[in-house]
């Protein structure tokens, strides 16, 4: 099953100097797991709930005052909307990382993470 049929979508981005606590407040209200970073058009890494909750809660650093820049994941790791979700995986285990942006011609179209796999076993 194509990568496309399994991913998430809309992808949401935020500047890497934003404050967690609004990268935070953005994921809860959208009711997503992860926001894109960026630097200015450039795409830099990526921030998720994990984290925000192993570099920071864990740490007991502020929200208020830890940048995104600071705790976010790198290197992004991109696969084509075309690919096989089989094919994905394999990737993603190569890369160590549980999310990929999937991409087309015109650029990201959404992300793909392990809590997708699922759908893969359902279809």
């Amino acid at each position: 099953m194509k990568v496309s049929t399994l991913m998430e979508k809309p992808v949401i981005s935020i500047e890497e100097n934003a404050l967690v606590q609004t990268a935070a407040e953005i994921m809860g209200k959208k009711r997503i797991g992860s926001l894109i970073v960026t630097k200015g058009q450039a795409m830099v890494g990526i921030l998720t709930e994990r984290d925000i909750m192993s570099k920071v809660i864990a740490e007991k650093r502020d929200l208020k005052t830890v940048k995104v820049k600071d705790i976010m994941s790198t290197p992004i790791v991109t696969v084509s909307k075309d690919m096989e979700g089989e094919a994905v995986l394999k990737i993603m285990a190569e890369n160590g990382v549980r999310k990929v942006l999937v991409t087309e011609k015109t650029g990201i179209v959404g992300i793909f993470s392990t809590s997708d796999i699922t759908k893969l076993a359902i279809n």
